[in-house]
């Protein structure tokens, strides 16, 4: 299926209200407006950032900011402003091929696919971890699911429950 960035890829987007975010490998990242005009959909293009992208990893919006693992330099945490697309920071290389990024609040867990939780505070200044913790002995490619002070984690063979304080 062709992507509005322009070629078939695996997608990933976020939700902003009347405003979709959509990324895919070697594309950037880009939000778009559907607006019906006298019976027929238009699709404009809100803001286009090419500087950031996602690959196997979902974003997540808190307020007016994007959170998420870019695909370049072998996994790097960022936050986009989603209403202009403009980088507010990037972390450090090298953190995951894979996160699987729940928020609950204002906090972000972030689930590396080697089983590392990272709670992390949203900040649009800064990459803000709070506390780090290794959840499963194998992969965790599941997306936690997280119920008042519990977070479930998936690993290869077992599902866990985790109680948080």
């Amino acid at each position: 299926m062709a992507t509005p960035l322009g070629r078939r890829s695996r997608w990933h987007y976020a939700d902003l209200g009347d405003t979709i975010i959509l990324s895919a490998l070697n594309q950037g990242v880009a939000a778009f407006k559907p607006i019906l005009r006298d019976g027929k959909w238009l699709v404009p293009t809100v803001w286009e950032n090419k500087d950031v992208w996602m690959y196997v990893s979902n974003p997540v919006v808190i307020g007016n900011t994007l959170f998420g693992l870019q695909y370049r330099n072998s996994g790097q945490f960022f936050a986009i402003d989603a209403k202009t697309g403009k980088v507010l920071w990037l972390g450090q290389p090298r953190e995951a091929l894979n996160t699987a990024v729940v928020k609950a609040g204002d906090l972000l867990f972030l689930l590396n696919d080697d089983a590392e939780l990272i709670v992390v505070r949203s900040n649009r200044t800064r990459f803000e971890p709070l506390k780090r913790y290794t959840v499963a002995d194998s992969s965790t490619w599941a997306q936690p699911t997280i119920s008042g002070n519990r977070i479930f984690v998936k690993n290869v063979t077992s599902l866990t429950l985790w109680a948080l304080e």
